[in-house]
Order: structure tokens, then C-alpha cells, then sequence
């Protein structure tokens, strides 16, 4: 048995992934249904390929596929345009924590299982409702839902996460009879950021939320029924750049802009801090969003569309430089090298040896103050430091 083909997973109406968005905005599942706002990004087909890669090695090592069929499939997945060596080399950050996890749980339960591309279904909540669990491990006492979360744009918690929780609910229902669970520990994955986040909820709390949040909300959202409500969760909304709640939250949040900001405040220059990122966000996906229907053919008033700027190339590196020593001139003036940096260096001489070898001539500096959340992980620099740093 190959791997699972990841591009061609179903995803249902009211689908895990999207669980925080349907939640918190009720029509929001129906409405992107209604547009066929399907778009698969570049980064969510390199996330496909990185999740391929663990599934193949992760079947390996639970015994579901032979070491030849695992060489064979993974040449296959090297041929992707898509893929490097360091997606191998941050994919196997996860099968490794997979791999360590089973391994403890196996030595406190011998008959701990586990389950790689595990469909879930929690239809008996949610209409309609499924997903499929990166990795399940099983044991007495505690299901472990491990996902893995291959972009590196934002730091996902597993913290009360609503997919992870209904991939637990899911769980629960299919093997909730052969195991005597009271934990669901949720872990997320995040390889390129090097974190691993785990939150643990106890079944009664996890059925608890299923009754009285998902199934009432999900009983709306299937009918696209509610009341639309802008946040957060709007970064992942396929239908952003058209959402009049979105937009009125955003252009209200602009118009700060227009004030000194020494005379707003504090309380409005942080309400305008805290949500800028989602008004670049919101402008970028409106103007993405007329960009695709210009090239359908749409005509905005006002607007046309045009070739953008681009950069010459050479069609051919080595006969450019065929030309050039032909005509006498020197290597040095045309041939430009460097160092690599060390990351390319530490694959090189290796992880554990670049330290003996090359530490003494590595600096990594402090890095600029950024005003966060207090939720962030990272600890406060003192006031006086920040002074310094500013001063610098």
C-alpha cells in the first residue's frame, strides 16, 4: 500500500480545517460554497508534497509498506517541481516526534496503535462532518492527535484548536469502545519554525464542546444561516475580498489611520496596532480578487489590464560565457562568487559539527524589539534594553 494521494482528499462543507472560521461566522461555510471559492495556493500544494513525505515514512515505520515500495514511492515524490531537500530534512522533524510519541506510549501500553492518514468522522455533531488526522496514536487512557502544519508564515497553537478537538470528538466516537480514554492530547507540528505544541483536554470537557458549541453552530452554519462576524479567522475565508462585514470592520479600522496619533488614544492606537495585519491582509485578497477577474475577461471602471514589469534573462549561462571568454575578457569580470550561508553550510559539514567546526566564527545578533501580544511565547526585553535598542 502507497501513500495517501493528499491532493485528492474530499473535504466536507463544515470540514475540520476550517472550523474556527465556521464557528465564529455561521455563513461563511455556505458562502464559499455558493462563489466555488476553491483555490489551491502554492502553499497549499508544497504543503501536500511535504505531508505525502511523512505519510510514506510514517507507514513505513508502522509496517504498512515494505522498504522497497517506500524507496520507490519516495523517488516518485522527488520528481515533484515542488520539492527540495530540505522539505525531507523538515518533514522528518515530524515523523520523529510521531515516531517517539508511539514509542512511549507503546512502553505504557503494549497494545497502543497507530494511525497514519486516519479518516475521522464526526457527523453526529456536525452534518456532513469529517476529516482526515495526520497521525492518531492510540493507547489506554489517552488518544494523541498529531498534525503537521508545514507553513512557516504563522505559529499555529494547539491550544483549544478547533480541528484538532473535532479530529479528537471523531476519535472518540470510533474507538472510544476498545479504549479506556480519559485524555485527548492535541499536538501540532510546525517543522520550518522548530515548534511543537501540545494541549491536553479531558474527554468530559471535548464531548462537553461538541454538544454545547459545535453542534448548534454547525446545525446554522450547514444551513448558511447567522449572523457574519469579521475576525481573525477571516485570514483563511475564501470569499474575504467580497465579505461587506470585512470590509466595514476594515474601512472603520482605516479611517484611524487619518487621526495624529497623538491625539487618539491609547486604547484606539492599540485597537488599530493589534488589527493591521488583517486590514493588509483583507486589501491584498480584494486585490488579488480583481486581478483573477481581470484576466477572466472582467472590465473594472477605471482600470485595465497591463503587462507588468519583469527583468531580462539569460536563455543560456553557458554559452553566454562561451561568448564572453571568446572575446577576451577575463573570468573575473563576469563570473561573480560568494560564501554560502550557513544554513547551506550546516547541510554541508552537518548540524551537529558546524558548531566545533565554524562556531567560533558565527554571531548571530539581537534581534530588533517588536511589540507582541502577551500571549506570545517570546519573554519581554527590559525597558532599558529597549532604549539601548532603539538607540542603536
Amino acid at each position: 500500500m502507497a501513500g495517501v494521494d493528499h491532493s485528492a482528499r474530499k473535504h466536507a462543507l463544515l470540514s475540520a480545517s476550517g472550523a474556527t472560521r465556521w464557528l465564529n461566522c455561521t455563513p461563511s461555510a455556505r458562502l464559499e460554497d455558493k462563489f466555488n471559492a476553491s483555490k489551491n495556493s502554492f502553499y497549499a500544494q508544497e504543503g501536500t508534497l511535504a505531508h505525502e513525505f511523512g505519510d510514506l515514512n510514517l507507514r513505513a515505520f508502522n509496517g504498512e509498506i515494505t522498504a522497497n515500495v517506500l524507496s520507490k514511492e519516495l523517488r516518485k515524490l522527488r520528481k515533484d517541481a515542488l520539492f527540495s531537500g530540505e522539505m525531507e530534512e523538515e518533514v522528518k522533524k515530524y515523523t520523529d516526534y510521531c515516531e517517539e510519541a508511539f514509542n512511549v506510549a507503546r512502553a505504557n501500553d503494549e497494545n497502543a496503535k497507530m494511525l497514519v492518514e486516519e479518516r475521522f468522522d464526526f457527523s453526529h455533531l456536525v452534518q456532513g462532518g469529517f476529516g482526515t488526522g495526520d497521525n492518531t496514536i492510540l493507547s489506554d487512557k489517552i488518544i494523541e492527535i498529531i498534525d503537521l502544519k508545514y507553513g512557516k508564515g504563522i505559529q499555529v497553537s494547539a491550544e483549544d484548536n478547533s480541528q484538532l478537538k473535532l479530529y479528537g470528538l471523531g476519535a472518540l466516537r470510533a474507538f472510544d469502545m476498545l479504549y479506556d480514554i480519559e485524555t485527548v492530547k492535541l499536538t501540532i507540528v510546525q517543522p520550518r519554525l522548530n515548534a511543537v505544541s501540545t494541549w491536553e483536554i479531558s474527554v468530559e470537557d471535548l464531548v462537553r464542546w461538541g454538544e454545547a458549541e459545535v453542534r448548534p453552530k454547525a446545525d446554522k452554519a450547514f444551513e448558511g444561516k447567522g449572523v457574519q462576524k469579521a475576525g481573525d479567522w477571516c485570514r483563511w475565508c475564501k470569499v474575504k475580498a467580497m465579505c461587506a462585514t470585512l470590509a466595514a470592520k476594515n474601512v472603520a479600522l482605516a479611517r484611524h489611520e487619518f487621526k495624529d496619533p497623538y491625539l487618539m488614544a491609547p486604547k484606539e492606537l492599540l485597537e488599530v496596532y493589534k488589527q493591521t495585519p488583517m486590514l493588509m491582509d483583507w486589501a491584498k485578497a480584494v486585490g488579488d480578487h480583481l486581478l483573477e477577474e481581470a484576466k477572466k475577461g472582467k472590465v473594472w471602471n477605471g482600470y485595465k489590464l497591463v503587462e507588468g514589469r519583469s527583468s531580462r534573462k539569460w536563455t543560456d549561462d553557458e554559452k553566454v560565457k562561451e561568448v564572453l571568454k571568446e572575446d577576451f575578457f577575463e573570468e573575473s569580470e563576469y563570473m561573480v562568487s560568494k560564501l554560502a550561508g550557513i544554513t547551506a553550510v550546516q547541510k554541508l559539514v552537518g548540524k551537529d559539527e558546524i558548531n566545533d567546526l565554524l562556531g567560533h566564527l558565527i554571531h548571530k545578533p539581537q534581534g530588533a524589539p517588536v511589540l507582541v501580544e502577551n500571549g506570545d511565547k517570546r519573554q519581554p526585553i527590559g525597558l532599558a534594553q529597549a532604549k539601548q535598542d532603539f538607540a542603536d
